[in-house]
Parts: structure tokens; sequence; C-alpha cells
């Protein structure tokens, strides 16, 4: 039986009690997001179309972890079987840590084992990951050729069917994993001794908690530290936050007496401790331009495929899929509203909100007369509200929906104003997302995920196209929502 695997060690790489807690006491993981949710599904899908560069294999992948010792064993036997050229997910035990190896491709009388990525560039952890392979194979005598990674070629572009040859880039990783070997028997021995111990070890917080990933534990080392802490605050480096804790810097009142007052440091921690938000709001009213009554809040869906769909396209080239608009619908623009059916009873200053969706999730090749729809729908109004993490200006450009100076002037992407005018609330730290925003103005209240809506429109079929359409709608709302609430 496996004590460490490939996740689990790189988890060890980055906190030992993230490890220790994971393995002794998984039920104190914070609840698993849908955005990471969908990137594991990328990762599958990428994963299967590699599978096709080495067609003919024998998947080795065990149904149940049950049968990971079994799998091993069988693997094995398949290396020595002259007739097995090609194997996926092959499963190897050594120095009681299991690894299962995306493809592994016999080349001569070696073996080339490969590691397939579905990103476009290549991190420091992806290195970490197949040197830990490369460990593992070398205990199970596996004569290894090379030890390679499988991934998205940026500058590809689609024309016809995928060429795979072209698709997919490969990187030896062999010299560097041969480096890292006495390093990799080290931390395994290091880290089975850890689940030696009868409690968890004793690490404080610190930079390892967010880096190279939010750890899942986050919730649960953290709980003793006041919602009000310093340690919320952005406008200092992390680093330095860190410091001052690990100095012995335990509350607001002792981190003061380090920072300048009227700083926005100073500012940032008496909105904590007067439990609401900081903002700039001279320079928040100098962006938002509160001239018009004639708003329309719109909420766009891009999809970026790994994969490429359409000719001419590169991977992770996104494409509109989708949009809605709720509109605070003026006499001026109520008989030009395509969609005038009121969807939502919703209500600001006796100005009823309508709305108007579009999508092409049951057939993207449409995607571009989404295109064409949206701008006319946008002309009709004079000031349009978004909330985009991207540069909503670059996005709206790559598309030509803001090559004209009847629409480009009217856009608002209130997360970027927001950023200017230096709005600042501890729940938006990690992740300023419109759902964070929401629910850090309106305390009573709560939002969904965003990334709830990019996995539903991934399934194509009405209950789920209608479900994405209610979120987006939904988003709508609570945009509206913020945005009033700023200007009341």
């Amino acid at each position: 039986m496996h004590i460490l695997s490939k996740s689990t060690y790189i988890k060890g790489e980055q906190c030992i009690k993230a490890l220790y807690l994971f393995k002794k006491h998984p039920y104190l993981r914070d609840k698993l997001s849908i955005e990471q949710r969908a990137k594991f599904k990328r990762g599958t899908d990428v994963g299967i179309l590699a599978q096709s560069y080495f067609p003919g294999g024998i998947n080795m992948s065990p149904s149940s972890p049950t049968q990971f010792e079994r799998k091993a064993v069988e693997t094995m036997e398949m290396l020595s079987n002259p007739n097995v050229n090609v194997l996926y997910e092959a499963v190897f035990q050594y120095d009681d840590t299991l690894i299962m190896l995306d493809i592994l491709v016999r080349d001569g009388n070696y073996w080339r084992a490969i590691e397939v990525k579905s990103s476009m560039a290549l991190s420091e952890t992806y290195y970490k990951d197949a040197a830990l392979q490369y460990y593992v194979l070398k205990g199970c005598k596996v004569p290894v050729s090379s030890i390679d990674l499988m991934y998205i070629n940026a500058d590809y572009i689609k024309n016809g069917d995928i060429d795979l040859s072209k698709l997919f880039i490969f990187k030896s990783v062999t010299e560097y994993a041969e480096q890292k070997q006495s390093t990799i028997e080290h931390n395994i021995n290091t880290f089975k001794n850890v689940l030696l111990q009868e409690h968890a070890p004793q690490i404080e917080i610190g930079l390892q908690c967010n880096k190279p990933y939010l750890c899942e534990f986050h919730g649960f080392c953290w709980k003793n530290i006041p919602n009000n802490s310093y340690l919320f605050t952005t406008a200092c480096k992390e680093s330095s936050l860190f410091q001052a804790y690990h100095d012995g810097i335990q509350n607001n009142k002792q981190f003061k007496k380090q920072i300048e007052p009227f700083s926005l440091e100073m500012n940032q921690l008496d909105a904590l401790e007067q439990n609401t938000y900081y903002i700039d709001y001279k320079t928040f009213y100098s962006l938002i331009k509160n001239d018009t009554s004639n708003i329309a809040f719109i909420n766009l869906l891009f999809y970026k495929p790994a994969i490429p769909l359409f000719d001419g396209d590169k991977p992770y080239q996104e494409f509109l899929s989708g949009f809605s608009i709720l509109s605070k619908t003026t006499e001026k623009t109520k008989n030009n509203v395509i969609n005038e059916e009121i969807t939502d009873p919703y209500k600001t200053n006796n100005n009823s909100f309508y709305n108007f969706h579009w999508n092409c999730f049951d057939d993207y090749s449409f995607w571009k007369d989404g295109i064409s729809i949206l701008k006319e729908q946008l002309r009709q109004f004079d000031k349009i509200i978004c909330f985009s993490l991207q540069n909503i200006d670059a996005v709206l450009r790559r598309h030509n929906i803001l090559e004209t100076k009847d629409i480009s002037y009217k856009i608002f992407n209130l997360h970027e104003i927001l950023q200017q005018a230096d709005f600042f609330h501890p729940h938006i730290k990690n992740n300023f997302s419109l759902k964070n925003l929401y629910e850090s103005i309106f305390t009573d209240k709560k939002l969904f995920e965003h990334s709830r809506i990019l996995l539903n429109a991934m399934n194509c079929n009405k209950l789920y196209t209608d479900l994405v359409i209610n979120d987006m709608e939904e988003e709508n709302r609570c945009l509206a929502e913020i945005y009033e609430h700023f200007l009341s």
C-alpha cells in the first residue's frame, strides 16, 4: 500500500502540515471550488487527445483506489510483453510512492516516459512532477530513455483537422530529473516520517499558504486569525505582512506603529476595524461618470478551448459564446429592445430592468453572429457597465466590438475602476471576483462562483443552457446592485 502519490508529494513540498492534514484529517479541507473542477476537466480532455499522438496503447488506469497495487503488478508485466508498445496511465510504485504516468512509449530496449500538461508554458511544479515520476520509474528498474513534458504549442494555428504533431511540444527534462533524485529521496523520507507523527507539525502560516497554490487547508490553519487582522490587507507586500507576523506583531495596534498615518495601509486597517470596506470615492466618481440613466449591465461569456475549434484559431483563443444584457430601459430605448419581456421584476428608482440574451452553446460556429447582435444592442445605451478580471478593452477590440467610437467610450469595467479607486475588503485579497465584491458590500447576501456558469456552459443541453442564462441574469442584477450602492 502506497503512502505518497504525485499530488501528495507536491503538497508536502509546499507545506508538510498540509500533507499531514490531507492524509490524516482530509475532512478539514476547504470546499473544492468550481473553478478548480473546471481546470481538472480541461486537463483530462487534453490528456485524452494526447493519447491519440501515440495510438494503440493499453489503458492501465484503475477503476478504483483498491486496484492500485494490482495495476502496478500488471504494468510491470506489460513492460515484459514484446507486443506492447504504448501504455496509458501506467501505474508504478516504489519507496511507498505511487505514480500514474500519462504515456509510456517503447523506445527500442528502453521506454520513453511522457507527462502531459494542458498549459502552454511549463512551471517549476511541472518539472518537479516529472522528476518524481522519474525517481519511481528508476526505482522500479524501468529502463527509461528519457522523460518528457508534452504541452500545448501556443503558436499552433488550426488549418483543417487538428495536427497533433504541431499542436503539442515535447520538452525533455531528463537532465533536470537526474539532478533532483537525491533531493526527492530525502523529501520522501522526510514526508514519511512526518506522517508517522502523532500530531500535525507546528507550522506557522506564511507565504506557503498561497504559493504555488492556494492551500486547501487555508480555512483550518487561519481559523484563529481575526477577520480584521492586518494580514488581510493588500497595500503591503504579503512577504512584509508575514515578516511582521513572525517578528511578533500580533495585532493591528502594533502594526499601525510601523506604517504612515493617512496612508493606504492605514485606510485599509481602519476599514477592517470598522468591519466595512475602503474606497477612494473621489477617484471612483471621476472614473464612473454618473451622467445618464440609460444604462445597461452586460455579462459576456467567452469560451477558450485548449484545442482550437476553428481554422485560423490558436489554442486557448477565446470567442464569444454568449452574453446577457440587463438594461434600465428608458422610454427612449424601450421600443428598440429586441426582447421586451420583463423576465425580472427587480426595480431600482422605479425603472424596470429588461433582459436580453444570446448564446451559441449548441453550435459554436455561429459565434460571429453574436458579435453583430451584441454591437446592435450596445448602440442603444449611453453607458454599459461590466465586471471583468480581464482588460475588457483588449478583449472587445480583439473581436472588433470596439472598432467604432459609438461603442468604445460607453463601456466601463467596474473591476478596473474599483482597483484604481483602491477598493479594499479582506474578501477580495486572494480573489477580486464579483462574488467576493458582492458579498463584501451586502454581508447578508450570497452569490455563486462565476465558474459555475463556465462549467454548465460546457454541457450542451437545454437544461444547462437555461441554468447559464439564469445565472448570467443573476450576476447582472448583482452588478446593478453594486453600481447603485456606490452611487447612492
